[in-house]
């Protein structure tokens, strides 16, 4: 006898026992949820950096402070 996945299968019983909401989302949510989106990723991306940059003055010293970009800190 075949083993039966139960996630596949219940996410599939799920998905086809969906019915309509009838629910407004207005026009501004959209930008709300972009924003948040946008700044999840930025604050991801300014965390790596400033890891990368903490990991490389570790292992190789860090610069001079004329040396060094006004932006990397």
């Amino acid at each position: 006898m075949p083993q039966i996945h139960v996630v596949p299968l219940a996410a599939i019983l799920f998905i086809a026992s969906q019915t309509a909401a009838y629910a407004y989302i207005d026009p501004g949510s959209g930008s709300i949820i972009t924003s948040a989106i946008i700044g999840f990723f930025a604050a991801i991306a300014y965390t790596f950096r400033k890891s990368y940059y903490r990991i490389r003055d570790k292992f190789f010293g860090a610069p001079a402070k004329g040396d060094r970009d006004k932006g990397d800190f």
